[in-house]
């Protein structure tokens, strides 16, 4: 069958991927440590020699101070240069205030590469620097506290900008924006399924462990341990964040969960309990979440075991008072032209939603469960307006755009991932044998106005060529960082002036560089799941 939504069809997978979790674990009593791959033991430690400071390269091999460690050697941060050997910001050095070498006189200081007589409003002097505490990775919420390896400064507090889930490899890696400089990758539970993002906490939904895990968006190894940590069902799909409510849907046991907040706790984590739980019905295989006013919609895919009848709409959800949820209805997405292949059986199978002021959008599969669920009709979306009920399609274009299976808002624009048409290559372990227009598509004004094509820099066929398949994303700083479900990889592509610009990846020369290598490929396994990415704000 072909590789589809996060790498697997959603409601199979929740044994295989169950199984690949299994192959995840940390250690062993009998062998002492064992790391996956791409991590090293050092001590009783699995560590990231490609991008931890205090082993950089080897196992004790610690970077200096402003030094940051990436693909295995030290070097200075991002944001700072190398000035007669020190790594320092020329943005506020004042000995190097602007240009290495550039001392200011004495009693003045530096401001955002100037010499001042003093610092402006809004600033703090930290020495003789007039710094942002707010936002200076160098300073961030005092003087002199800087964050570790290529973390940033958000309001006051460390924490990467984006974060990846490896699936496959039980690992979570943070991002950092702009620079796109990667941290170091850390064991993270036993099978994170999807992620979000909360008041500087990463929120990731354990499958393996039916748990909502928390940890601080600076300490990504760290699980944070509360007086009650919140049970989920075995496949969390996605999680919504709404202060001070957080939703959460299973796709096999067909709920939708509600937790809040409620103050510190033990363990100084978020707080939450859940304080409601309703089901959505038999079968119907509950995918994402998207809140319009006083509603949540939520795709349901439907199951092989009702032939997909209680799927293949939207459920609508009343939440006027969350903590009594309440099921109104469901919007059938049957009636849409979905502009099947041939006239063959083309269902639309819902992914993913969002919300935005035009309505709700939904990413349509288009699969055919009759045929291995592979692709008989375009990419869709369907837009639901919350007034009525009403619904309508929009073709993403079979050349650019198969197996549509996220979709998020980009300031007045959509982007779409396509999954694409991927088939298995069973003589090579199960990995992707080929793939077609599987990337992104810029939809404004309820049409299609650009796409980009994933590329795997590599010859297909070619003996360790991985190819890529697109699957969900997240949007930090005006750039889509598209996760790699079959390899690994992340893709980062700029939304511009109405086109999609590659900015690492293998598609155009001008790219910055290569695609992220997040989620290490462990030779052992035919896949690497880059599963979900969240950003924070």
């Amino acid at each position: 069958m072909p590789l589809s939504l996060r790498s697997f069809e959603p409601r199979l997978p929740a044994l295989l991927l169950a199984a690949l979790a299994g192959l995840t674990l940390t250690g062993c009593p009998d062998e002492g440590v064992v790391c996956t791959s791409g991590l090293a033991v050092c001590g009783e430690a699995c560590v990231d020699l490609g991008g931890d400071t205090a082993n950089c390269g080897a196992c004790g091999n610690a970077c200096g101070a402003g030094q940051v460690c990436q693909e295995g050697a030290c070097g200075c941060r991002p944001g700072t240069e190398s000035c007669g050997g020190a790594c320092v910001s020329t943005a506020s050095d004042v000995s190097h205030c602007g240009a290495c070498g550039n001392a200011c006189p004495s009693g003045q200081v530096c401001e955002s590469g100037t010499c001042r007589e003093g610092c402006s409003e809004g600033t703090a002097r930290c020495g003789d620097s007039c710094l942002d505490l707010s936002s200076d990775a160098l300073n961030c919420g005092a003087c002199g506290n800087a964050c570790p390896d290529v973390q940033s400064c958000h309001a006051g507090r460390c924490a990467y900008d984006v974060v990846t889930a490896c699936y496959t490899n039980g690992q979570l890696v943070g991002i950092q924006a702009g620079t796109d400089a990667l941290g170091p990758r850390r064991q993270f539970g036993a099978g994170v399924q999807t992620l979000a993002a909360w008041d500087g906490f990463v929120l990731a939904a354990d499958a393996t462990n039916s748990r909502l895990l928390q940890a601080a968006g600076g300490e990504l190894g760290t699980v944070v341990e509360e007086d009650s940590l919140s049970t989920m069902g075995s496949s969390p799909n996605d999680v919504l964040v709404d202060p001070p409510y957080v939703y959460v849907v299973d796709s096999v046991y067909n709920t939708l969960q509600v937790l809040k907040r409620e103050g510190p706790a033990q363990g100084g984590g978020l707080g939450l309990r859940t304080v409601a739980q309703i089901n959505l019905g038999p079968n119907t295989s509950p995918q994402a979440i998207a809140k319009w006013g006083s509603s949540l919609y939520i795709p349901l895919f439907g199951t092989a075991g009702s032939n997909f009848a209680a799927g293949n709409a939207v459920a609508r959800v009343d939440i006027s008072n969350p903590e009594q949820p309440r099921k109104v209805d469901t919007i059938s997405l049957m009636g849409i032209d979905r502009k099947s292949f041939d006239g063959g059986t083309a269902l639309p199978l819902p992914y993913s939603a969002t919300a935005t002021d035009g309505g709700v959008y939904v990413a349509l599969t288009n699969l055919n469960p009759q045929n291995n669920y592979l692709p008989n009709g375009p990419g869709m979306l369907a837009r639901i307006e919350p007034s009525d009920g009403g619904v309508r399609g929009i073709d993403l274009g079979a050349g650019d755009c198969l197996n549509a299976g996220y979709v998020e808002a980009v300031g007045d624009q959509l982007v779409v991932a396509c999954l694409g048409e991927a088939r298995l290559d069973h003589g090579n372990g199960g990995s992707a044998g080929s793939v077609r227009a599987t990337g992104l598509v810029l939809v404004k004004d309820d049409v299609p106005v650009a796409s980009y094509a994933l590329s795997p820099g590599c010859e297909p066929g070619t003996e360790g060529c991985r190819l890529s398949v697109a699957g969900r994303f997240a949007v930090s700083g005006g750039a889509v960082y598209l996760g790699d479900t079959n390899a690994g990889r992340v893709f980062v592509v700029e939304v511009k002036d109405g086109q999609l610009v590659e900015r690492r990846g293998y598609t155009t020369a001008q790219a910055r560089g290569p695609a992220l290598d997040a989620c290490p490929v462990d030779p052992r396994r035919p896949v690497s799941n880059a599963i979900d990415l969240t950003a924070l704000p």
